[in-house]
C-alpha cells in the first residue's frame, strides 16, 4: 500500500524545519505540496526542487489560523498532484518571553492560534485525503516546550503541551487505520524561530553562542527516518535535543568559549 512517491504536504514551508524538510524529502523522491504565508518564497522553493529532483510540486499561500484558507490550500494541493499521504503540521511560532500577566492579546492569540488551531485545521482539511489515499502518515512538529515549563514561557509552552495532546489523542482514534502519527519534539534549534520570537537579530544569536544546536536538517532526517521504517512501526513521540542541552530547557546547557 505504500506509494513509491509520496505526496507530503508541509505547511510552514518557507523556512526552517519545513524547508528543511521539502528539500530533503525531495532528494528521496517526494512529491511535495508546500504552504506558508510567504508565497513567493514557497514559489521560488517548489521551483527549485522540482527542476533539481524532477519531483511534482505545489505551492500555495496558507494562513493555518484561517479556516478558509487552510481548506483551500489542501483542496488545491491534493487536486494538483493527484492526492495526499503524508502530512508535516510545521507551521508554528513563539512571541515573546513575557510573564502570564504581561502578556499582549496580539501575541497570546499568535501563539494559541498558529500552534494549536492551526494544526488541527489542517490535519481536519487533509486527513479526508490522506484516508483516501490508503496509506498515511501525520507528523505534528511539537516542542522539548512540550514537556517542561519556563519562566516567559508560559503561553508558548501551553501551546505546545497542546500539540502533544492533540498528536497523543489522534494516534488513539486512528488506531486501526493504515495512517502512522508521529510528534517530532525538537529542544534548541538554530532557525529563524528565536528572531520571529525576539524581533531582535543580535539577542537571536546570542541563544546559541558556544552552542552546537539543532538545524532545520536534524529534524528533516527524523522525519525522513520515521516516515521510511517499515508501515507496522510507528515512531509515537520523537523528543530530539543538542548534545549540549541536557534538560528539556536551557536549564542544563553547555557552552563552549
Amino acid at each position: 500500500m505504500r506509494p513509491e512517491h509520496p505526496i507530503v504536504l508541509i505547511t510552514g514551508a518557507s523556512a526552517g524545519f519545513g524547508e528543511a524538510t521539502a528539500r530533503l524529502l525531495a532528494g528521496q523522491g517526494c512529491h511535495l505540496i508546500l504552504g506558508a504565508r510567504r508565497l513567493e518564497r514557497v514559489q521560488a522553493l517548489a521551483k527549485e526542487l522540482a527542476a533539481k529532483h524532477g519531483v511534482r510540486t505545489f505551492a500555495g499561500a496558507v494562513d493555518t489560523r484561517d479556516t478558509a484558507s487552510v481548506n483551500a490550500f489542501v483542496a488545491a494541493g491534493a487536486v494538483a498532484l493527484g492526492g495526499l499521504h503524508v502530512v508535516v503540521a510545521n507551521a508554528g511560532l513563539a512571541s515573546g518571553l513575557h510573564k502570564l500577566w504581561e502578556i499582549p492579546d496580539e501575541d497570546m492569540e499568535a501563539m494559541l492560534r498558529t500552534n494549536v488551531e492551526g494544526v488541527v485545521k489542517t490535519i481536519r482539511a487533509a486527513l479526508p485525503e490522506v484516508r483516501q489515499s490508503g496509506w498515511g502518515h501525520i507528523f505534528f512538529i511539537g516542542s522539548t516546550a512540550g514537556h517542561a515549563t519556563y519562566e516567559g514561557g508560559g503561553v508558548y509552552c501551553a501551546s505546545k503541551h497542546g500539540v502533544k495532546a492533540l498528536a497523543q489523542t489522534l494516534r488513539l482514534e486512528l488506531c486501526g487505520e493504515p495512517i502512522r502519527v508521529t510528534s517530532v519534539d525538537p529542544g534548541m534549534a538554530e532557525t529563524e524561530f528565536s528572531l520571529v520570537r525576539l524581533k531582535d537579530e543580535a539577542k537571536a544569536k546570542a541563544l546559541y553562542t558556544g552552542i552546537e544546536a539543532l538545524q532545520g536538517a536534524d529534524i528533516a532526517e527524523c522525519i525522513r527516518w520515521a516516515m521510511t521504517l517499515p508501515d507496522h512501526v510507528n515512531i509515537d513521540e520523537l523528543i530530539v535535543k543538542s548534545r549540549d542541552q541536557a534538560s528539556h530547557t536551557m536549564a542544563r546547557v553547555n557552552r563552549r568559549g
